[in-house]
């Protein structure tokens, strides 16, 4: 998925993180981590155009066990708005690009 779908996803969890704690920040927060999660694509634009290996890709961001981590912190350690923001759009991303790319099961772990 490019940027224009990230931002709308994102801008929706944001709206809805925001509504939902009354916490603005929480939600524009959500918004930057959603888009900016792929900027770990640079590392691969290096491998493909410098580097001459253009048959791989690292998502370093890109792993449901963020998310996963998130969510059980926010359950059992600690509450946030800010991480909820974070955690809701980490997810939203990935599970937006997941589908997208028809990707396997396993291919974020």
């Amino acid at each position: 998925m490019g940027p224009v779908g990230h931002t709308f996803i994102s801008g929706a969890v944001g709206v809805g993180v925001g509504v939902a704690t009354g916490a603005p920040e929480a939600g524009a927060l959500a918004l930057v981590t959603g888009v900016l999660m792929d900027i770990d694509h640079v590392f691969d634009y290096y491998q493909w155009y410098v580097k001459g290996r253009p048959n791989r890709v690292f998502v370093f961001l890109h792993a449901w066990e963020y998310s996963a981590a998130g969510l059980l912190t926010l359950a059992l350690l600690f509450y946030h708005p800010l991480l909820l923001g974070v955690v809701l759009a980490h997810l939203a991303h990935v599970t937006a690009d997941h589908l997208h790319n028809r990707l396997p099961p396993l291919a974020y772990f």
